[in-house]
């Protein structure tokens, strides 16, 4: 696997913040670039699912996703995600993310950026382990990661941001 640092080993402390939501999980996530937007997405995520101090990095799971919109990918790479958390028991506590397919923004733009309404297509290698109840604490019950609020957008010289709902 490589240097690959786990999530609790470093300052993930401008990753995300919780925002006020009456009965579920509401996200706001930032990024310097559209692939750690979705790096930190996915620790926000995994975050809220268990207690990540005591999950290993040793074993790799495969995301594979695309959408119209790096909204829509977003919500598809956690949703796939939760999906492999609820049928695998797979719990992620570092991950590298790889954008593709997208278009380049207007000249002017910084270099590497995407249009908030491009496709794109996103591969994840997320490292971690299979839930053992025994060592890991699990957390909040997620039951989908929802399209209410869903948005993707640059700011520019600023990176990227996302809102992403979890319902809980």
């Amino acid at each position: 696997m490589g240097e690959m640092e786990p999530w609790v080993a470093r300052d993930m402390s401008g990753a995300y913040v919780e925002l006020e939501h009456p009965a579920d999980v509401f996200l706001e996530i930032r990024g310097p670039s559209l692939e750690e937007l979705f790096e930190n997405s996915l620790y926000a995520f995994y975050g809220h699912v268990a207690d990540l101090r005591g999950v290993s990095h040793g074993q790799e799971m495969r995301l594979e996703i695309s959408g119209a919109s790096p909204a829509e990918a977003l919500r598809g790479l956690l949703a796939e995600a939760l999906y492999r958390f609820e049928t695998d028991g797979f719990v992620g506590a570092a991950a590298e993310v790889e954008i593709h397919g997208a278009t380049p923004q207007p000249p002017g733009a910084p270099p590497g950026a995407v249009q908030a309404s491009t496709a794109v297509r996103v591969a994840a290698k997320v490292f971690g382990e299979r839930v053992d109840r025994t060592r890991h604490t699990l957390l909040a019950e997620v039951k989908a990661v929802t399209y209410h609020r869903l948005e993707a957008w640059a700011e520019p010289g600023n990176g990227w941001k996302a809102t992403v709902l979890l319902d809980v």
